[in-house]
């Protein structure tokens, strides 16, 4: 048992006591995983998701959210979010193109928390804060229509909740 011990104390000492060798073992670990990453990129093995149509959008709400039906959509001008309206009208579907995956969510109406309009581009906050807001830039003509009815989907609440209630004068 002695023996045992001092053996690995000794190759321990050979390999593991010089901060330089540890700074070696990490340096090429490092360079490892990177050139493993980039070789996965170079062979197509992460393609990043971009919306060409509504397509991929209507399909992966449909997928995603159970009993969504996909209805009228506009993508984003970058071609990475859509908004698809539910047939019935009663959901807002967002799909967020992020990375190789997309993110969705079906909106019902007061689940916006604010709209910030700045011409074409909405700042979309929810309170949730796995998504807490999302910008998207529509193409012009289509930011009028769709701006309002994103609007459809934000609470509605009350002054007391701003604090702009006032007490009653006696």
């Amino acid at each position: 048992m002695a023996c045992a011990g001092a053996s690995k104390s000794a190759i321990f000492q050979r390999m593991g006591d010089s901060p330089l060798a540890i700074l070696a073992v990490l340096g090429v670990s490092a360079l490892a995983v990177s050139a493993l990453i980039v070789l996965n990129r170079l062979i197509g093995g992460w393609t990043d998701i971009r919306f060409d149509d509504l397509a991929l959008p209507s399909r992966r709400l449909e997928e995603d959210v159970t009993g969504f039906r996909a209805g009228e959509g506009v993508l984003s001008s970058d071609r990475l979010a859509a908004l698809v309206m539910e047939a019935g009208g009663e959901r807002l579907g967002l799909v967020l193109a992020r990375a190789n995956r997309s993110v969705t969510r079906a909106l019902r109406p007061g689940e916006i928390s604010r709209i910030e309009a700045d011409g074409h581009r909405f700042h979309i906050h929810f309170d949730d804060f796995t998504l807490p807001r999302v910008t998207i830039d529509l193409d012009e003509d289509a930011a009028a229509g769709w701006g309002e009815r994103m609007r459809a989907f934000v609470r509605q609440s009350s002054p007391a909740a701003h604090g702009e209630a006032h007490a009653r004068a006696s």
